[in-house]
């Protein structure tokens, strides 16, 4: 994709330009071996196969319409999700349940 200016004319990128992106290729491929590396880890495997249980428990109670267990499930994985992205791993978007907090969540949770 080449830039061009009003003319139709290419404009060249500058030697600061240049430097700029390949800092950036460096900083995305230093974080990808950080997440390699704590991937390594026993402790974060087994805290990943717990985030992928509560996602999985989540929508079994999604679709068993269970949405007091959802929003109890959705308050569990945010502090491990923090912390594994804390870490450099790339985690998928939780799914939340929307709509109001049960009552009964909602007095346990404060």
């Amino acid at each position: 994709m080449s830039r061009t200016n009003g003319t139709g004319r290419r404009v060249r990128r500058g030697a600061e330009e240049l430097i700029a992106e390949l800092q950036e290729k460096i900083r995305l491929i230093e974080a990808r071996a950080a997440a390699k590396q704590a991937k390594q880890s026993p402790a974060t495997n087994l805290t990943l196969a717990v985030l992928r249980k509560l996602d999985k428990a989540s929508e079994l109670a999604e679709q068993e319409q269970a949405t007091s267990l959802r929003h109890v499930l959705s308050d569990a994985r945010k502090p491990l999700a923090a912390y594994l992205e804390s870490q450099g791993l790339q985690l998928p978007k939780a799914r939340t349940p929307r709509g109001r907090r049960p009552k009964a969540v909602a007095t346990n949770a404060s």
